[in-house]
């Protein structure tokens, strides 16, 4: 079944939030004023359960080798744009991932307000896809070159957090929403440095006003204690094709009509996974298309056709039971995962499902390699393009990892994921926005005292020693998350 998808035919969310007075925050980042439905779900103490994560990028840099992770996409959320990864290095508790960004342009039609918006490392959960929390980051942002960092003037995001999420998959979806809470517009914050600082988030939306760039260059810089070690066991290479079946296509419901009136038949390829034994986690590297059918914007509604974006895969077990969607590439559990929402009717919790087999193919209606033509939107493509298009070739790769867990400061939590049939019944708390914390500094302990005349300074070597926690396969399926909500492991 074709992935539901987001027809921006309206400005959406955003454009309210930026255009509202009352949502103004004032520069030191304390908001003006709040309604009731910008509040944040708090959890206090330990959670009963949480909804599953994909293991982020920041855990895979350095770990993985390089040329595999190369041309990833890291984000992408219909509207925004993607974020991919050109290249990576860990040096200690340091990650620098330094990534291309294809952003869109908003215009709105009433104002004339415009901007170019993109995301960062964080990848939000929308109506049932798999999120994924990334750690607080700092950004350098890039344009032929020029450091345009200080042009990124306002900016929401998901908080991130061991939180549960305030709405089920078919909320997102009618009120075009995430299904976790998201801050109303901020002010940038900027570092001493001029870094722009990110809090840790499950994706966040970055806006540069009256700006339009196809494409910039974005370096993150994070502190990441590793919490695991990932060993690659093995890749595969696949070779798939364009998608055509259910689902709104957007910009290109014509082309649809086009390869149907033209003989073509529906295609959802799906391919059975050679998977070593001891691979615990998947991760799927696949190219974006080249045409984006989705975002609609009221001022300028066709402008973003010709950028790239990605689209939704999922995995199936032996019988072909397929997975809620993944838009990204992140690190996938290899023995479990919970059943399409759009399969299972009004359920409060999906079905869960164990052992991957199969992955269903990135569902493409236009392949990488094949240029944007207007026969696409407006008809009138020719037999010889149609039939190009239909017999285009992608690859991807299926990395196959081993993911064991090295860190201390973890919690085990059940996992669940929310269905159509589920409400929140968490209390609402206002937000309270993050402060700046002092980035890079260094703090020296001496003991002082007036016995001593002479102070030698010895260098400290600090090793942490703790009994890792076993795992427990009866309690499960369960991850293991850190303080900030970031999946690391998982047990089924």
């Amino acid at each position: 079944m074709k992935a539901r998808r987001l027809n921006w035919m309206a400005i959406g969310l955003i454009l309210v939030l930026v255009l509202a007075p009352s949502l103004w925050v004032s520069q030191s980042g304390e908001p003006v004023s709040a309604s009731d439905s910008e509040q944040l779900v708090e959890t206090a103490g330990t959670v009963d359960w949480l909804e599953p994560r994909g293991l982020n990028i920041v855990d895979l840099v350095g770990m993985v080798p390089e040329e595999y992770l190369q041309g990833h996409i890291i984000s992408n959320t219909s509207g925004y744009g993607i974020v991919r990864y050109e290249a990576g290095t860990r040096l200690g508790n340091t990650v620098v991932i330094t990534t291309t960004v294809y952003p869109r342009y908003i215009k709105d039609a009433r104002t004339g307000w415009t901007a170019s918006m993109f995301g960062c490392l964080g990848q939000p959960a929308r109506i049932d896809h798999v999120g994924s929390v990334a750690p607080a980051t700092t950004m350098r942002l890039y344009y032929n070159g020029q450091d345009v960092t200080q042009q990124v003037d306002l900016y929401t995001y998901v908080p991130a957090g061991l939180k549960q999420p305030i709405r089920n998959p078919s909320q997102s979806e009618s009120q075009n929403l995430y299904r976790y809470w998201e801050t109303g517009v901020l002010s940038t914050n900027f570092t001493g440095d001029g870094d722009l600082y990110l809090p840790a988030n499950m994706g966040c939306e970055l806006l540069m006003s009256g700006e339009n760039y196809p494409q910039l260059t974005a370096v993150f810089t994070a502190q990441v204690f590793s919490q695991v070690s990932v060993e690659t066991l093995g890749v595969e290479t696949i070779s798939f094709h364009s998608y055509l079946g259910a689902g709104y296509e957007g910009h290109f419901e014509s082309l649809r009509n086009q390869l149907y009136a033209a003989g073509y038949g529906g295609r959802c390829e799906q391919f059975e996974l050679q998977i070593p034994l001891d691979a615990d986690y998947l991760f799927v590297n696949f190219p974006p298309t080249p045409v984006d059918e989705y975002t609609n914007f009221s001022g300028n509604p066709m402008d973003n056709v010709m950028r790239p974006t990605g689209g939704t895969y999922r995995v199936a077990n032996a019988a072909g039971t397929l997975s809620v969607d993944h838009t990204v590439s992140v690190g996938i559990p290899r023995y479990g995962y919970w059943e399409d929402s759009g399969l299972v009717g009004s359920v409060a919790y999906l079905p869960y499902k164990q052992n991957v087999y199969h992955l269903a193919a990135p569902e493409y209606i236009v392949p990488a390699g094949i240029s944007y033509d207007p026969c696409m939107v407006y008809g009138g493509c020719s037999s010889a393009f149609l039939s190009n298009l239909w017999n285009t070739e992608m690859t991807l790769q299926v990395l196959y990892l081993k993911v064991e867990r090295t860190g201390c400061d973890l919690t085990r939590v059940p996992l669940r994921s929310v269905g159509s049939g589920w409400s929140s019944s968490l209390a609402y708390t206002p937000w309270q926005p993050e402060t700046l914390p002092l980035l890079g500094s260094t703090a020296m302990s001496v003991f002082e005292t007036a016995v001593f005349s002479n102070h030698v300074y010895l260098p400290c070597v600090l090793q942490r020693f703790c009994i890792l926690p076993p795992d427990d396969p009866a309690a499960g399926p369960y991850g293991w998350f850190t303080p900030e909500g970031r999946m690391v492991d998982y047990v089924p």
